[in-house]
């Protein structure tokens, strides 16, 4: 039976029963990971996690309307929304390709990331709504198509859980910071093939930056550098001191890597050998803190690590320094937590830190315990 946009299921559905991929006739759908976490804040509650879906069938298909409802326990709906071709607006056009052809697989970073505070999640329910596109024709007549009508829908029930963090943290970095390519929706590192055929961006799994950011150095007016954005000494945060941000045991580094420049408005790459930094990390430390949690720190500056393998560091004790070193446009460090020390193999974690300040203009707000993500101008002296 085909589902309208809108509608609920009548019968029970048993949540704990539905963590693996629905499968239809013609077309499939999972997420990665199985059971993603559920983030909190004073603003709302936040999901990150990626949709696959797979053209099992002989048509082309085009992803016409995707929508997510918030269930209770009892099976009735709390909160619903949606995105579809209908208005003026980007639309389902924002999650990019939606035509998948027979045999094809997307990757749809899960488009309903933030839900109000007061919404409470026991498991979601989405349905997905395709359109047949294998013609010129058929593709033309689509577009005066409603959403309520379609050729093809599938469901899939998704459990998230809460998520508890398990060590303390604190920021890798002294003074003002600016918080860039965060947990949000729009990000690059958040947002690509992160299982899509096991692929991988430069050969890193992008499913260990699902909760990563970047963090720059900033003067007082937010500004990243002094006033050439093409001399590197001119970042602010080139050859700052990064410390360790919880106690735990050195178990990967990469110290020898040159340091990128710019030539004129170029920026110029460090020439390396092609099996020195096959990955594009530049130079990093992972951290075992314990629980199954580890800190990658990465574009460290050549020759500036200041531990080794195997070493004991303990919170807030320098470990390195800023560095322009790997896949990277302008100087900053790259933070990550992940479930293992393997980069590209490893589930990103969230990452929570203590005691810093998140500043909105002249005023600021001093958080004990706190979540960073794009935009934030904060500030620690740890």
């Amino acid at each position: 039976m085909l589902l309208i946009p809108g509608s609920i299921l009548s019968h029970k559905i048993s949540p704990a029963k539905e963590t693996v991929a629905v499968q239809t006739e013609q077309v499939s759908a999972g997420i990665i990971p199985n059971n993603p976490f559920i983030e909190k804040d004073q603003n709302g509650e936040y999901l990150n996690f990626d949709i696959l879906i797979k053209n099992t069938g002989t048509h082309t298909l085009y992803l016409a309307t995707i929508e997510a409802s918030v269930m209770d326990a009892s099976v009735k709906p709390v909160f619903r929304q949606s995105i579809n071709v209908n208005g003026q607006g980007a639309g389902i056009k924002a999650i990019g390709n939606t035509t998948l052809k027979p045999g094809e697989t997307i990757d749809i970073f899960n488009p309903f990331f933030n839900y109000p505070p007061d919404v409470k999640i026991t498991f979601l329910q989405y349905q997905f709504y395709f359109d047949y596109a294998d013609s010129p024709k058929q593709k033309e007549s689509n577009k005066k198509r409603l959403s309520t009508d379609f050729d093809l829908s599938i469901k899939k029930i998704i459990t998230p859980k809460a998520y508890v963090a398990k060590n303390s943290y604190k920021l890798p970095l002294k003074g003002k910071l600016v918080v860039m390519d965060g947990r949000s929706y729009y990000p690059g590192q958040s947002v690509g093939p992160a299982g899509v055929a096991e692929q991988s961006v430069k050969g890193v799994a992008l499913k260990s930056n699902r909760y990563a950011f970047d963090l720059g150095s900033a003067d007082e007016n937010g500004n990243l550098y002094k006033s050439d954005p093409f001399s590197r000494d001119d970042w602010y945060a080139f050859g700052k001191p990064v410390y360790a941000p919880s106690t735990g045991i050195v178990v990967d580094l990469q110290n020898t890597l040159p340091d990128n420049d710019f030539k004129g408005k170029a920026l110029q790459y460090a020439r390396v050998a092609s099996d020195a930094d096959p990955n594009h990390l530049g130079n990093y430390i992972i951290i075992d803190h314990g629980n199954g949690q580890f800190s990658m720190l990465q574009h460290l500056e050549q020759g500036s690590i200041l531990v080794r393998m195997g070493q004991l560091v303990r919170t807030g004790e320098q470990i390195a320094k800023i560095g322009f070193s790997g896949d990277i446009t302008f100087p900053h460090l790259h933070y990550r937590l992940m479930n293992n020390a393997k980069p590209l193999t490893a589930e990103g974690l969230p990452s929570y830190f203590d005691n810093y300040k998140r500043y909105s203009g002249r005023s600021f707000t001093d958080l004990k315990r706190g979540r960073i993500d794009s935009g934030d101008i904060i500030e620690t002296d740890r």
